[in-house]
């Protein structure tokens, strides 16, 4: 593939093969900035504390590629880039020079390869930093991590599943509880609606 290939992919809606079947996608660079606000893909959950999910290994690789395409564009240019990233990878596809030209294809190759896999990543469950209800633990574990995992992700339709199937165990003590049983999540998170949808 070219670099006007990449940079389509990046940009705008594109055609990608998904089961033996061609499928239209949004551009990659719009779903990597989706998946900053969820824990797509994120090693260990990932909550910005109690409350908003974070995805903090999206927000790295966004906060990579920005840098690298500001830094690109500053090497080619001796300019700094005041426009969005969007519109500066697009301009790439209007660069003469061969060898700028074979460097952005493998740079701009190297994200495509960074956000596909971490968005085709199994959903590893949320993670809010909040105490079990049975243990009253908050972490656990060398590495001090969160105790309670809450399984929120429909897998088969890509979505946030209903709230009454969501399921949730505690790493720390081994407790478990499910739909009709996780009210508690809601308060103890204090959770923006718009953030994590309300378990009742």
């Amino acid at each position: 593939m070219s670099l006007n290939d990449h940079i389509h992919q990046l940009t705008r809606e594109h055609l990608a093969l998904v089961d033996g079947a061609l499928v239209s996608k949004p551009p990659l660079l719009a779903e990597l900035r989706a998946a900053c606000r969820s824990n797509l893909g994120a090693i260990g959950g990932g909550s910005g504390g109690a409350g908003m999910i974070v995805n903090s290994k999206a927000v790295k690789i966004e906060n990579d590629i920005k840098a690298e395409a500001l830094n690109e564009h500053f090497e080619m240019t001796g300019k700094e880039y005041q426009g969005t990233l969007v519109e500066l990878i697009t301009s790439w596809a209007a660069i003469q020079s061969p060898e700028w030209q074979d460097y952005l294809e493998r740079t701009t190759l190297n994200w495509i390869d960074k956000i596909r896999e971490m968005l085709e990543a199994k959903r590893p469950p949320w993670r809010p930093s909040i105490p079990c209800p049975a243990c009253g633990k908050r972490f656990h574990g060398p590495e001090r991590e969160p105790c309670i995992g809450v399984n929120y992700w429909d897998d088969e339709n890509e979505t946030i599943a209903p709230p009454s199937t969501w399921t949730a165990e505690c790493d720390g003590c081994g407790a478990e509880w499910n739909g009709d049983n996780l009210r508690w999540l809601r308060a103890a998170a204090d959770t923006p609606k718009a953030d994590v949808a309300e378990v009742a």
